[in-house]
C-alpha cells in the first residue's frame, strides 16, 4: 500500500499539473541559473556596474559552490559571448584536456577491462563503469576560462568577481532539497572517499540533508588563491601541488606539467538560419553544429501547421533529432586533432538528404547507442548595454568522479568517462579534449540578439535546446513558457523516447501507432534537461528571464 507521503506527493503533482508561469522581467540586466543564490550573486555584480562578462564569471564561481553535484572549479565549461559595442560573437573553449600520461591502454589496464567480455565499457559514457576515482579526471579548464574572460572583457577586478563564491563557501549555505536528494542518491559514489566524506557528511558518516549547512572551507581557500593569483593561483603554487600530490597518491594521472601548460582556447562561432531567425552557436568540441543541423532538417516541415505537440509534429521532431544524434555520436571530437567537416553537417543540402529519410507515417530512423543522463549547469547573463554571456559549466557526471581532492574542497571531474577507449573521433588520447554535448545558443532578429539559451543534459542537450527554440519560433511561446512546456528525451536511437506525462494520452497513443517506443516520465522531471535563457524585447530592450523549475533554477532581473 502506498505510504501517506507518496500519496500526498501524487495528489500534489495532480493539483499542480497546470501551474501558471511566473514571469521575471528586468530593464538593466537579467540572469538565469540553476541556483537562486548564484543568480543573486551575478545580479549584485551587475548592480556594482559590472558588465555581463563580470557577472557571468561571478555566477560561474558561485555555482561551483552552490551546486557541487552539477558544477565545480575542477570541471570545464563553454562560453558563448556577444559584445554589443563591437557587435561581435566570441566562443571560449574551457574544456578539460587529457593528461599527457592518459592513454587508452592505461585506463583499460587500470579498470581491468576486456573488450570481449564488456565491449560497452570501451564506448563513450558506459553505464556504471570507469567513472569513479581521480584516475578518470582530466586537467580542469574552468578556472583558466574565468581568468581569461575577466582579463579580456571584464571591467571589475577579478578578486571582486570571486568574492561572493568565497563567502558562500566559507560562510556556508543551506542545503536545499534538490542537493539533498543528489547527495542521498549518489551516496555509494561519495562515501568510499575520506576526503569526500568531509564535505558531504556530518558526524563522520551521516550524510548532509535538507536544511543542513554546507560549509566548504577548503574550497574557499582554493578560490581565494585563484582570486589573488589569477589562473596561476590555480595551475601553479599551492593548489597545483595539492592536486598533483593527491593524484600521485591515489592513481591519478595529472602532473604539475599538465597543469602548468593548460590554456583555454578562443574558437570561432557558427551561424545558421531557421525560418528567418539567425542562430549563432559554439563550434566543436561542443555540439552547437548539431543544433543547426536539427533546425535545418525541421525547416522542411511546416511545424506550425502540423500543430503544437500533435502526433505529426512530435513524430518529425523525434525522427529529425534521432538523425542528428546519430551524427553527433559519429562525428564529435577535438578539432585540434580531428579533421571535421562541420560545414557539411550544417549545410541545407545535407539536411535535405537527411529529411528524405523521414517517413511521415511510420518510424524509420533507427540505429545504435544509448544516451545516459548527465550533470551540468547552464546560465545566461545579459546587461543593460546589450552584452550577453551564454555558458555551460560542468564537473561531468553527478559529483564528477566522486572524489574530492584533499585540501582543496574540489570534486574532480570524470571527463575521460565521456570519451571512448578506442581510436574513434572521441577517443582518449594525451592532451585531447572530449567532445561534449554543450550547445550555448543565441538567436538574432535583424542582426540583433534577442534570446540566449542552453541546457545541461549530455546527449540530450541538443534535443532540449531545439525543442525550446521550436516552441518559441514555430509556436510563438515566450521563453518562460517555451522552457516550461513538456519535453521529451530520446533514450536511444532504436526508438525509445521518454515523455513528460503532461503530453496528451491520445498523442502518445498516436505516436505508438507509428512505431515509437514511448514511456512516461513524471509531469516534471530533470531527466529532460534544465533549460536556462534570457529574452530581450527588440523594441523596448526589456528582458524576460527564462528559468527551468525542473532544476531548482531562478531568474533575477535588474530594474
Amino acid at each position: 500500500m502506498p505510504s501517506k507521503k507518496r500519496l500526498a506527493a501524487q495528489v500534489f503533482a495532480a493539483e499542480n499539473a497546470n501551474r501558471p508561469s511566473v514571469q521575471i522581467w528586468g530593464m538593466r540586466g537579467m540572469v538565469s541559473s540553476m541556483h537562486p543564490l548564484a543568480s543573486d550573486a551575478a545580479v549584485q555584480t551587475l548592480r556594482k556596474s559590472g558588465n555581463a562578462i563580470d557577472a557571468a564569471v561571478t555566477l560561474g564561481a558561485a555555482i561551483a559552490v552552490t551546486n557541487p553535484e552539477w558544477s565545480g572549479i575542477a570541471g570545464d565549461s563553454a562560453w558563448l559571448i556577444y559584445l554589443a559595442q563591437k557587435k561581435e560573437f566570441f566562443y571560449l573553449d574551457g574544456y578539460s584536456t587529457c593528461p599527457a600520461r592518459m592513454t587508452l591502454e592505461l585506463l583499460q589496464k587500470q579498470f581491468g577491462l576486456e573488450r570481449a567480455s564488456n565491449p560497452r565499457a570501451f564506448q563513450e559514457e558506459p553505464p556504471e563503469c570507469r567513472d569513479e576515482g581521480v584516475v578518470v579526471g582530466m586537467v580542469p579548464g574552468t578556472p583558466a576560462a574565468w581568468w581569461e574572460l575577466s582579463k579580456r572583457f571584464g571591467t571589475l577586478p577579478f578578486r571582486d568577481l570571486c568574492a561572493p563564491a568565497i563567502q558562500l563557501a566559507e560562510g556556508g549555505l543551506p542545503i536545499n532539497r534538490y542537493l539533498s536528494e543528489s547527495i542521498s542518491k549518489f551516496a555509494s559514489k561519495l562515501l568510499p572517499y575520506e576526503s569526500t566524506r568531509r564535505v558531504v557528511c556530518k558526524q563522520g558518516t551521516v550524510l548532509l540533508g535538507e536544511g543542513d549547512t554546507l560549509r566548504q572551507d577548503d574550497l574557499a581557500a582554493t578560490l581565494r588563491r585563484l582570486a589573488q593569483g589569477g589562473d596561476r593561483g590555480f595551475y601553479e603554487g599551492e593548489t597545483a601541488d595539492l592536486l598533483f600530490n593527491y593524484c600521485r597518491q591515489h592513481d591519478g594521472l595529472m602532473t604539475l606539467e599538465d597543469l602548468n601548460q593548460y590554456k583555454p582556447v578562443w574558437r570561432p562561432v557558427m551561424r545558421g538560419n531557421y525560418r528567418g531567425t539567425d542562430v549563432v552557436v559554439s563550434t566543436p568540441p561542443t555540439a552547437g553544429a548539431h543544433v543547426l543541423q536539427a533546425l535545418n532538417i525541421l525547416e522542411g516541415f511546416d511545424l506550425a501547421k502540423l500543430g503544437y505537440h500533435t502526433v505529426e509534429s512530435l513524430h518529425v521532431l523525434i525522427e529529425s533529432l534521432k538523425l542528428t544524434l546519430n551524427d553527433r555520436r559519429m562525428s564529435g571530437g577535438d578539432p585540434d586533432f580531428l579533421a571535421m567537416d562541420v560545414e557539411r553537417l550544417i549545410s541545407k543540402r545535407y539536411a535535405e538528404e537527411l529529411r528524405a529519410r523521414i517517413k511521415r507515417k511510420q518510424v524509420q530512423i533507427a540505429g545504435v547507442g544509448v544516451f545516459p543522463g548527465s550533470s551540468t549547469t547552464h546560465f545566461v547573463v545579459a546587461d543593460g548595454a546589450g552584452n550577453l554571456v551564454c555558458a555551460t559549466q560542468t564537473v561531468g557526471s553527478r559529483f564528477g568522479c566522486g572524489e574530492v581532492i584533499e585540501g582543496t574542497g574540489m570534486f574532480m571531474n570524470d571527463r575521460s568517462w565521456w570519451m571512448a577507449l578506442d581510436d574513434g573521433p572521441n577517443g582518449v588520447s594525451p592532451l585531447h579534449r572530449a567532445s561534449i554535448g554543450h550547445a550555448p545558443t543565441i538567436l538574432l532578429a535583424n542582426n540583433c540578439p534577442y534570446a540566449a539559451l542552453g541546457s545541461p543534459g549530455g546527449y540530450g542537450i541538443v534535443p532540449y535546446v531545439v525543442q525550446t527554440i521550436v516552441n518559441m519560433i514555430d509556436y510563438g511561446l515566450d521563453i518562460q513558457s517555451a522552457i516550461e512546456a513538456p519535453r521529451f528525451k530520446i533514450e536511444d536511437l532504436g526508438g525509445q523516447v521518454g515523455m513528460e506525462k503532461r503530453i496528451a494520452r491520445s498523442t502518445i497513443r498516436g505516436l505508438v501507432s507509428l512505431g515509437h517506443d514511448i514511456f512516461d516520465y513524471p509531469e516534471w522531471t530533470d531527466q529532460v534537461g534544465g533549460v536556462e535563457g534570457v529574452y530581450i524585447d527588440p523594441a523596448t530592450g526589456q528582458m524576460l528571464g527564462g528559468y527551468d523549475p525542473r532544476r531548482n533554477s531562478m531568474a533575477a532581473g535588474v530594474s
